[in-house]
């Protein structure tokens, strides 16, 4: 179950934690940048010791309906514990909350680890678990974390006193409504999927069907991820897109440096709806936790209401395709977008 834990942002890798870690998380609990705003880590040697047997056998019963789970902060490049990341119950707070919480060395603050550390962090819970939201608190003087907990998608409801007879910022963050969906899952989708592929496309036809069928599971077979939209107040309105990213050898960055949309749509009820741009920003974030440098996808060059449409959420037209439908079509156009 461990290793199920483990995934790359940007700069960063958030892993499950080894006895290894127990010198360099010691030296960051010595920080008192970390323990002045976070005095129970201020722990003896061999208390953290403990609480570090305590943390690695958690991995191996993790609960996706009662989350518990610690993980460390590894700057990519130095290799080096700069920090942890966890989502766990807080006893300040309701039974079923979980609260986001992290620590990051004073030697690397100001560089955006924390929100990339967060964002990550709640994105692979949120997949990985039934949690239907996340929750943080943070004191009102503490403007920097209340910027990372904001950048990260975090809403503010109110301010509360706790157990502590200390006043907090209550954020929570409530699950997408984008759930990733299966091969086996896809049914439901197919007349959609079949008209953004070709507008002369019909699943009454077995040919037809066929062919849609083939092409679908080919995203699969490539190792894409295809996720659906669902407006919870109309049934109507809902989107699919698949997002195909390839990720890196070991030692080889720039492999996993590109995603491709290969596939958007949206129900003609959600259309004009901000449905669209709300998926393409899904699979900004999307790429984003995984280091990708460009986001591109290519469509129909006179599909101009599509093309304007990308253009809108910072797609920009950069190479055109000619011919590859016959001589007497127009080809495709590539658009990409810069997203780190």
């Amino acid at each position: 179950m461990s290793r199920s834990h483990r995934f790359d942002t940007n700069e960063l890798t958030l892993r499950p934690f080894t006895k290894e870690d127990a010198s360099a998380l010691f030296e960051l609990t010595r920080q008192t940048e970390i323990t002045d705003i976070l005095p129970d880590w201020n722990m003896t040697e061999q208390q953290l010791d403990d609480f570090l047997d305590f943390v690695i056998s958690s991995y191996e019963t993790f609960n996706p309906g009662d989350v518990r789970i610690l993980l460390a902060m590894e700057h990519r490049e130095d290799k080096q514990l700069i920090g942890w990341c966890g989502v766990f119950p807080n006893d300040m707070l309701n039974e079923a909350d979980r609260e986001v919480a992290y620590a990051l060395s004073k030697d690397y603050r100001n560089q955006g680890f924390a929100t990339e550390a967060v964002i990550g962090m709640v994105s692979h819970i949120l997949n990985h678990s039934l949690l239907e939201q996340i929750v943080a608190i943070v004191k009102p003087f503490n403007k920097a974390s209340i910027r990372v907990i904001e950048k990260a998608g975090f809403k503010k409801l109110r301010r509360i006193t706790l157990s502590d007879k200390a006043d907090y910022d209550y954020f929570t963050l409530v699950r997408n409504p984008i759930k990733p969906v299966s091969l086996a899952e896809i049914d439901p989708y197919l007349d959609l999927m079949a008209e953004v592929e070709h507008t002369q496309l019909d699943r009454r036809n077995p040919s037809h069907e066929r062919w849609l069928r083939n092409r679908i599971r080919s995203y699969y077979d490539r190792g894409a991820e295809i996720f659906v939209y669902h407006d919870s107040q109309n049934e109507e309105r809902f989107g699919i897109i698949a997002i195909l990213h390839e990720e890196a050898p070991e030692g080889i960055d720039a492999l996993g440096a590109r995603a491709e949309v290969l596939h958007i749509g949206v129900s003609m009820a959600a259309r004009r709806h901000g449905v669209g741009s709300i998926l393409l920003k899904y699979a900004e974030d999307f790429a984003k936790v995984r280091g990708v440098y460009c986001l591109f996808m290519m469509t129909y060059a006179e599909d101009y209401d599509v093309i304007a449409f990308y253009g809108k959420n910072g797609f920009i037209p950069v190479a055109t395709l000619p011919d590859v439908y016959g001589p007497s079509f127009e080809g495709n156009v590539f658009l990409r977008k810069i997203i780190r």
